[in-house]
């Protein structure tokens, strides 16, 4: 802004200068404030300190939410702080993505576009670091949950012409999974994780991280149920009118089994069907097989597994 372009800024100007010498009474001096604090957006706007000029602007509406320069300063401030927020991004500084973008959603809290952009900035340079990182896991949890809310009530991006609903919610609450299971895999982790997947079964960036995820948990399990009826005598085991500890084992290890099963079918029919490499599908494959035969030993070549995978695709 220049001083011809803005009468506003030369009234502030003046106002600064002519009220400096005066004894100030309430009025005056609430008056020389103002000035003030305006004069200090205008010098370090004409200087094109973007970031101080923010700081300026945000000070003076915080004092005077009502004065001369309110509106005007109001105005000029919404994009300004977009500018800065997009510095920030540039910079990767996370800490000051989410001080300025605090600051716009303190006066637009369903701002979808900045809740959007605060959300995946941290998903991208924290959530999926490697190793992760869960330094700001907290605000991840909460922009992600508030981003979801908004897109789930039919709001969309702003400025683009093809939102993808349901992708858009896919890696949220794939955010909200990764946060959940920072400390161990819950209930509720592996329900965010299904939840996500359900959301993009095709993307191999969403259904594959989780189904990667949920392989591990199902495989702990499955291990875990297996050991234990395996603990057991055998010929308890195989009694033709079996006890209740073994009929609880079993249909715990069958349970395990099951849930292995479907979460290892999906990811080799996702590997299949978008050629992710040999190695990785061969490996699921592996573990896909040993539960296939423990829950079907009657099929002891696994001749009926490739129409489980196939029913995944």
């Amino acid at each position: 802004m220049s001083l011809r372009k803005s009468p506003a800024a030369l009234v502030g100007l003046a106002i600064v200068v002519g009220l400096v010498a005066l004894s100030a009474s309430p009025v005056l001096a609430q008056e020389q404030d103002e000035a003030i604090a305006y004069h200090g957006w205008f010098a370090a706007n004409q200087a094109q300190d973007n970031a101080k000029a923010v700081e300026a602007a945000e000070a003076y509406l915080a004092q005077f939410p009502s004065g001369e320069y309110a509106e005007f300063l109001t105005k000029w401030l919404a994009p300004a702080q977009l500018s800065r927020l997009n510095d920030a991004i540039k910079a990767g500084d996370v800490d000051q993505m989410l001080a300025v973008g605090n600051a716009i959603l303190a006066n637009d809290s369903e701002n979808l576009n900045v809740l959007y952009a605060l959300a995946f900035q941290i998903r991208l340079k924290e959530l999926l670091a490697s190793p992760r990182s869960y330094a700001h896991a907290t605000e991840a949890a909460d922009l992600s949950t508030r981003t979801i809310g908004l897109v789930e009530s039919g709001k969309t991006l702003a400025g683009v012409e093809s939102f993808d609903k349901n992708a858009t919610l896919a890696w949220l609450y794939q955010n909200l999974a990764f946060v959940e299971s920072k400390d161990g895999m819950s209930d509720k982790a592996v329900g965010l994780y299904e939840k996500s997947t359900s959301l993009a079964p095709q993307d191999p960036q969403i259904a594959g991280r989780n189904l990667g995820s949920l392989i591990s948990v199902r495989q702990k399990a499955f291990t875990e149920a297996a050991t234990a009826f395996n603990a057991l005598p055998a010929e308890a085991r195989s009694a033709a009118e079996p006890s209740a500890e073994v009929t609880a084992a079993r249909d715990r290890l069958n349970a395990e089994a099951d849930g292995l099963i479907d979460v290892s079918a999906q990811f080799v029919a996702l590997a299949e069907v978008k050629n992710l490499p040999a190695a990785t599908r061969d490996r699921v494959y592996a573990v896909l097989e040993s539960a296939y035969k423990t829950r079907n030993p009657d099929d002891a070549e696994a001749a009926g597994l490739q129409a489980v995978i196939d029913s995944k695709k």
